[in-house]
């Protein structure tokens, strides 16, 4: 996540804060005050200080230390979900990024798993899932990058319940399929089909050429 940026105005401030609260705890699991300090490069006073305002607008709940989002503070974020491989970064991602962030305001992207990658692609991936999380975790159109599971795409779908899924140009997955089965699971979403100025450009491709 970009850390915030002193003397932004007073509603990017607020949306800065609640993003960081959203994102900590999908993250860890809870929204502690060090974690979002860490998050927004500020001072933990004044993360507790702004915490403190947006309980009075009822936008977040803080207990013992930890904050999560009440319903109206989720409402000011608009949660983007994109999923992929992302065995080698090049500019096709760059550009599906930066157009998946455009979106929305909030970048959650699933990496998948090893077994994912060689299941669709046929060939054990070039990097790792845990250095293809560190690495998509790096730029900076991402919030946050997660490993994908095992199990259904549904399962992490449920977990993050963005408002929009964003899907790539070439993946397989149809956008009403997805609505569909996230209103079955109780998320209600949109889905985008992101376009590619470069569809020539693939891994598949680079790792051909090295």
């Amino acid at each position: 996540m970009t850390p915030h940026k002193a003397g932004s105005g007073r509603h990017l401030a607020t949306l800065d804060l609640l993003r960081a609260v959203y994102v900590a705890s999908l993250r860890d699991g809870r929204s502690r005050t060090g974690s979002i300090s860490k998050a927004l490069g500020e001072p933990v006073s004044s993360v507790g200080s702004a915490l403190k305002e947006a309980s009075a607008k009822r936008l977040v709940r803080v207990t013992k230390g930890s904050a999560e989002l009440t319903p109206a503070g989720r409402r000011l974020l608009k949660v983007v979900m994109l999923g992929g491989a992302f065995e080698i970064i090049h500019p096709g991602h760059v550009f599906a990024l930066s157009e998946a962030k455009g979106l929305g305001n909030t970048l959650v992207v699933v990496v998948a798993t090893d077994e994912s990658v060689e299941r669709n692609k046929g060939r054990p991936p070039a990097t790792n899932q845990a250095l293809r999380v560190a690495l998509v975790s790096s730029l900076r159109q991402v919030d946050l990058a997660l490993p994908g599971n095992k199990g259904s795409i549904f399962d992490i779908l449920v977990r993050i319940r963005p408002d929009v899924v964003a899907l790539g140009y070439d993946q397989r997955y149809k956008g009403e399929e997805i609505v569909r089965e996230a209103a079955k699971r109780g998320v209600t979403i949109s889905t985008a089909r992101l376009g590619s100025p470069i569809p020539d450009v693939k891994t598949s491709k680079i790792l051909m050429s090295l």
